[in-house]
Parts: structure tokens; sequence; C-alpha cells
């Protein structure tokens, strides 16, 4: 349309004639014309595309580390990347790349308590969550025990016991205790034969604490060590062979260093238990905010430099009409 209105303007041609140098029809112009003045027109010059959409690189960057990820979910993933340096995209846009070539990891939605829940820790140490998990190993059952920091979410201490007796377990909290010192934390526990007798009543005696019993028949008041405890059996013990106590000591050992040090946990802005214990979250949460704005930065120029080239070699080859400053007086076709 450009082409056609500098051309007759400048040479004083009759459209008719124009039209047919171009091997274009009458109806097909007016068509056109039609759709100009609906702001729809389809052979105009294109408006720029979205410059900060994902590159190729970056989009295939995404499936390589999802492939090699098939557990973790697309949040997770995402902060993984800008993380590791891999891609530096929102969770939003991993989502996308990720539906569109059906590689969503999706977990059942856990539901939310009713109740209300008032305390909210504001430091390491100010409250720890413990229960015991029931786990079968060599043809018996074993009794996993951890003690989880509410604030950090960080695994302070755990044992992997062959009975779970009142004695056993309080001589796995006192250990933490004795490791933490200087702390004396809130205790949640549920309701248990092992946290209500005399001694853990003993227990909390000894060292100062305050005893947190939740609700009767209501594990997801004791939510965080039971939320720890779906992720151990899902993503540290569900594709591995329990032998011996022994090979299952080992197994969570290297799962629990996992969890604390390198795992991305969704309540703590996707960032590791230990950055929350030791607390550096605010630096690292403003080196991803610097590394996404740098990214995108990059992204827009990019894609700004993509679509130049796409509309020059386009131009060039004849499939977009020439920009009017690029044409000379009466121009037209031979």
């Amino acid at each position: 349309m450009h082409f056609i209105m500098h051309t007759q303007k400048r040479c004083g041609q009759p459209l008719e004639w124009i039209l047919s140098h171009l091997g274009m029809s009458s109806s097909t112009y007016y068509r056109w014309r039609s759709q100009q003045a609906k702001g729809n027109l389809e052979d105009g010059y294109r408006g720029p595309l979205n410059f900060d959409a994902a590159l190729e690189s970056e989009i295939q960057a995404v499936l390589d580390y999802a492939l090699k990820n098939p557990k973790e979910g697309y949040r997770r993933l995402s902060y993984m990347m800008i993380d590791d340096g891999v891609a530096c995209l929102s969770p939003s846009s991993v989502y996308r790349i990720l539906s569109d070539n059906n590689l969503l990891c999706r977990w059942k939605a856990s539901s939310k308590s009713k109740g209300g829940y008032n305390f909210k820790p504001t430091a390491p140490h100010q409250q720890w969550h413990t229960d015991i998990m029931y786990l079968w190993v060599a043809n018996r059952w074993y009794f996993f025990i951890g003690i989880l920091d509410a604030y950090s979410r960080y695994i302070v201490h755990w044992a992997l016991l062959e009975s779970a007796s009142a004695a056993d377990v309080r001589a796995v909290i006192q250990s933490a205790l004795k490791k933490h010192a200087q702390h004396k934390p809130r205790l949640v526990t549920d309701h248990g034969v092992q946290f209500t007798g005399k001694e853990f009543r003993a227990l909390i005696k000894e060292f100062s604490l305050k005893d947190i019993k939740i609700r009767i028949k209501h594990p997801e008041s004791n939510g965080a060590i039971e939320r720890f405890h779906r992720s151990l059996r899902q993503e540290g013990l569900s594709d591995k062979e329990l032998n011996d106590k022994y090979t299952a000591q080992d197994i969570i050992s290297a799962w629990v260093e996992y969890y604390n040090h390198k795992r991305l946990h969704a309540s703590l802005k996707y960032l590791r238990p230990h950055d929350y214990l030791t607390g550096i979250q605010d630096q690292l949460l403003e080196e991803r905010r610097n590394k996404i704005k740098k990214a995108l930065k990059l992204r827009r120029a990019e894609n700004k430099r993509i679509y130049q080239e796409k509309i020059v070699k386009e131009r060039n080859a004849g499939a977009l009409p020439p920009h009017p400053q690029d044409l000379s007086p009466c121009a037209v076709p031979a």
C-alpha cells in the first residue's frame, strides 16, 4: 500500500496501470484498503515483535534442563536455571515453553487448613517441627524422625530408628538441642505417645522449652514437617532400593544434604533452606533481580536485531514492499 500510494503521488499514473505492473487485481487492492481502514492490513508493515519473547537458544536451554530434572515443577526449574546461569526467564515463560513441549511436571495440590495459625517465626531456631515417618526397609519397618526449623525449613537433625520408643525419640531431640544449645525453640509435635509421655515432658523441662501441640487428628497443623516427609518419599526415595538400614541412611543423608543446601524451596521464594538459615536470602534475591534485568536487556536487543534482519531480508526478496523512503521518483516496474 505504501508503494502504490507513493508511486501514484510521484508519477501521476492511473491506479489501474500501477496495479497491472504489480500483477495485482483491483479487488485485492480495495480489499487491502478496507482492511487498512480497520487497522488490520495483512500486508502492511508489521509492528514490532514481542522483543521480550524467549530466544530460540533460551527455549532449547529450558527444554534440555527440564529433561535433566524431570521431577521439578516449572517454578522451581525457572529459579534453578537463573541461579545456574542457564536461562533468566520468568516462571510464566518457562511454563509456556514446557507446556508447548509437553514437559510439565504437575504435583497434586495440597489442601489448605481452614484453621488459623498466628505465630510466624522471624528468625531461625524460633520454632522447630518434628514428627515420625514410617519407612519400609529390608522387610521391616524403620522410623525416620526429623527436626525442621520453621523459618528456614532447614533439617537441623534427623535419625533412622529401629524402634520408635519414647526414649529413642527423646534422645534424637536431645541431640538436636545440644547441637544448638544457644537456642530455645518452640517445639511443635502431635499427640503421639512419644510426645506426651514422661520422657518428653522431662526433656521440655530440662531445656526450658515451650511445647506446642497440634490439633487432634489434624496433621496439617504440623504441615511443615509433613510436607518434608512427602518430598523425601517422592523425590528422595521413590526410585531407590533400600536394601538395608545402612543403605537407607546413606541415601537419606545425601538427600537431606541436597534438600538443605541445593533444593529450591517454594515457601522460601525458591531459595535454599541454608540461605535462610545463614541470613543471606536478601543478597541472593537481589542478585537474581539483577540477572533478570540484564538478561531482559540483552534479549530485547537480540530480538530487535533478528526482527530487523528478517524485514530487510524479506524486503530484498520482494516478500515485502520497499519502504517509501527507499524509492526513487517514478520507480515503478518496467
